[in-house]
């Protein structure tokens, strides 16, 4: 199976979509770089985290974490403006999206966060679910033209 970006609108419309979901959704991230390790606690608290002490390397992996993923964001936003220059890394992350949300239903599942309703899981699983279908869907229905006949 062939997948390439899509010249069709509509399929063109909908990867973009996909696209601009996944930068909304780690963008968002990039607000834990620029907050306070006492702001950024308070958000986690509110996602059902317990109280959590400052410790430097906490802090440290939390912008990291932050960051990257913010870049994610940059990058999926990018690639929305540009769908032909970022097409390998678009091949790459409808699987991510959906490999992700995978791993966050066995961790959940692992950590017994299933029946909490406080945590994030499910806004998280179907952001990812989301985004994946959204960017790989056309992928693959573009694919689908450019395929050898049987």
């Amino acid at each position: 199976m062939i997948m390439t970006i899509p010249t069709h609108p509509s399929w063109l419309n909908v990867l973009r979509l996909g696209l601009l979901v996944s930068a909304a959704g780690w963008g968002i991230s990039f607000g834990f770089v620029f907050q306070s390790w006492d702001a950024c606690t308070i958000w986690l608290y509110s996602m059902g985290a317990q109280p959590i002490h400052y410790q430097p390397l906490l802090d440290y992996w939390l912008k990291m974490a932050a960051a990257t993923f913010g870049g994610i964001g940059i990058a999926s936003l990018l690639a929305c403006f540009w769908p032909q220059e970022f097409r390998g890394m678009i091949r790459l992350l409808g699987p991510f999206h959906l490999l992700l949300a995978m791993v966050l239903l066995v961790s959940a599942r692992q950590n017994h966060l299933e029946r909490l309703s406080a945590t994030p899981l499910r806004p998280d699983v179907v952001f990812c679910l989301l985004a994946g279908v959204l960017i790989l869907f056309p992928l693959v229905m573009a694919g689908r033209k450019l395929s050898p006949a049987r």
